[in-house]
């Protein structure tokens, strides 16, 4: 770790730091709020690579379990990581998922890692269709509106590692976080298509991560990251830190 220099960032961390620190635009709300931007979705890619929606609610009481199939998953359209997987409705704790969604509601993101693009999401509730856990996510990192990198997660829930490929599917020499992996990935069949993808939702901003899986072939829209870990995340090994900077251009 080390001191941000924000006056002169040159780092990939300082200068998403630096960008938090911008006066907030609107868009950015809409983009981070996960409901909100499905609209931008199907304007701008198509209906087909969102996940199915199953309910919107504002408090977990008005969740209407009875019409819900048998898995689903929910979570909160104003955070990161406030989710609730129900693989067997016959296992919900009304309770338990109740307390959580009402400590989870009433959190305000911004507070967390001072992410303007958080903080006037009104908090609401989604339910969406459950993928089946065989997905695979692929991250892009975009700069400027152009794609040129891709974060692949390994073994996220025993060994969690990490793997980072160039748009022509090289490994590159750095993790960001966590260490890197040592396996393969093979290059996804829907690679071009999903670069496309990233090229259309990242344009018009200085740097976003957009954030697809891939489902039994299709193409899923995951999130668009901003700020990805707040700007907080060591590289591995630290020297590609300032490498990833010089990639992103502050105008």
């Amino acid at each position: 770790y080390y001191f941000l220099d924000l006056k002169n960032p040159k780092t990939f961390n300082e200068k998403l730091n630096y960008l938090k620190s911008l006066p907030l635009k609107d868009a950015h709300t809409l983009l981070a709020d996960k409901y909100l931007v499905r609209e931008y979705i199907r304007e701008s890619i198509g209906e087909k690579y969102l996940v199915p929606l199953l309910g919107v609610y504002d408090t977990p009481n008005d969740i209407l379990l009875e019409k819900l199939p048998q898995s689903f998953i929910l979570k909160t359209n104003h955070g990161s990581g406030w989710n609730y997987i129900c693989k067997n409705k016959a296992t919900y704790d009304k309770k338990k998922v109740d307390r959580l969604f009402q400590k989870w509601l009433s959190y305000n993101a911004y507070y967390l890692s001072r992410e303007k693009q958080y903080k006037n999401i009104p908090p609401l509730i989604i339910c969406e269709q459950l993928l089946e856990f065989d997905i695979y996510d692929y991250k892009f990192f975009c700069f400027n509106g152009e794609p040129d990198f891709v974060q692949v997660d390994i073994d996220r829930f025993t060994n969690h590692t990490r793997a980072f490929y160039n748009l022509s599917w090289g490994k590159l020499p750095f993790s960001i976080r966590y260490k890197i992996s040592q396996k393969d990935i093979r290059r996804p069949a829907q690679l071009d298509e999903m670069i496309s993808i990233a090229r259309t939702l990242s344009k018009n901003l200085s740097f976003s991560r957009i954030d697809l899986y891939i489902h039994k072939n299709q193409v899923y829209f995951g999130e668009i990251t901003l700020i990805p870990g707040g700007g907080n995340e060591p590289f591995v090994p630290v020297e590609y830190d300032l490498e990833v900077g010089k990639l992103l251009e502050l105008n």
